[in-house]
């Protein structure tokens, strides 16, 4: 009975094997169709400047426009120009 043991637990590695491919295989092939992309519109009057804070890495982002011509990030908060 002890020549059996090593087929024995052959077996049982090649059994486990055979049942995890057949479930990644299932799972594989399950499509799920993509999800749509959503696009959205920028408020009227924002623009895309460079804004120098260390916050958005100066990097452009979207700028609100003030009542005194200045300018608003969206990333960060921080004015820019206009009358001071």
């Amino acid at each position: 009975m002890s020549d059996l043991y090593p087929y024995l637990g052959a077996l049982l590695v090649l059994g486990t094997m055979a049942a995890t491919w057949a479930a990644r295989l299932g799972h594989a092939s399950r499509h799920q169709a993509p999800t749509a992309t959503v696009f959205t519109a920028h408020e009227p009057g924002t623009r895309w400047l460079a804004c120098h804070a260390t916050r958005c890495a100066h990097m452009t982002t979207r700028h609100r426009p003030t009542a005194d011509g200045a300018w608003t990030c969206t990333g960060c908060g921080t004015t820019t120009g206009g009358e001071a």
